[in-house]
């Protein structure tokens, strides 16, 4: 089943208004590869892919965008029609799952943004996925995931005794050119035995009503959940399996080494070349 937020492409914009933080360091590191094509996985309502298909007006490339949910394909379809005509050259959106989908035509980056991945409940889907990626790419191109370190922190109130689910608001956001604010309230229950925190968002929005700005009329919807905790030994292993090369994990946006009191975890995978794989001796 769908979220409820990922069909409403406007309201996960919004959500998401001035944070590129994110976007502009994951296009730092899809450039310094000098792609020829670029695929996103999740690419939603195209904040990642549309950004990307800027730089490939400029640079040459051509990105791909992966969305499952129709609602997100159309935001992003919208917003691209938007752009001028060499951008929308540069990007196409392809319904599928990142488990299973096989593009006919090798990529030089995948990259997975926002722990999308996290929407990957088990080993087999987590496998699935990293393995459809590795095959999905040319000799010597990456995989670029980013995901959230796990917040231990808000997660300890759930493994009380009667278990908590604190409600904290955690964020509040205004469209600049609309007027409409966003509130986000969130409650998390993680369930230790299978490494998932059970996630409800609760939204309010608040749309000014013209001719009176004063006026406003509230909107009000829940969007539930499940979420893969991954933890950094885990995301390197996931690489290990599918036949990566990890090349890099950092920490931050900033593109830093990560660290203990690291936010992020943005892993860099190489599908080697085959005269670089090693050696294997074969038993007769």
């Amino acid at each position: 089943m769908t979220e409820a937020i990922y069909r409403r492409p406007g309201d996960y914009d919004l959500e998401h208004e001035g944070d590129d933080e994110d976007v502009r360091a994951l296009s730092r590191l899809v450039c310094a590869r000098q792609p020829r094509r670029v695929l996103e996985l999740g690419a939603g309502s195209g904040r990642l892919a549309i950004p990307l298909a800027r730089l490939g007006a400029q640079k040459g490339f051509d990105v791909v965008g992966l969305e499952p949910a129709a609602e997100m394909r159309a935001g992003a379809e919208e917003k691209c029609s938007l752009e001028p005509a060499d951008v929308q050259r540069r990007l196409s959106l392809e319904a599928g799952d990142m488990r299973t989908w096989m593009s006919m035509t090798p990529f030089d980056v995948i990259v997975c943004a926002c722990s999308t991945v996290a929407h990957l409940l088990t080993l087999e889907d987590q496998l699935a996925a990293w393995r459809s990626s590795f095959a999905n790419l040319r000799q010597d191109g990456v995989l670029i995931v980013d995901v959230v370190m796990p917040p231990l922190v808000a997660y300890a109130e759930s493994l009380q005794t009667p278990p908590r689910s604190l409600v904290e608001l955690d964020l509040d956001t205004q469209d600049p050119l609309t007027g409409t604010r966003m509130l986000r309230y969130k409650t998390t229950r993680y369930l230790a035995h299978e490494q998932r925190a059970r996630i409800r968002f609760l939204y309010d929005k608040f749309l000014s009503l013209p001719p009176n700005p004063a006026a406003t009329h509230v909107e009000r919807y829940v969007s539930d959940f499940e979420s893969h905790v991954y933890f950094p030994r885990e995301l390197q292993l996931l690489y290990l399996c599918a036949g990566f090369v990890v090349e890099a994990i950092y920490g931050d946006y900033r593109l830093r080494p990560m660290q203990e009191d690291s936010g992020q975890m943005i892993v860099v995978g190489r599908r080697p070349a085959v005269d670089s794989m090693p050696f294997r001796r074969h038993r007769r």
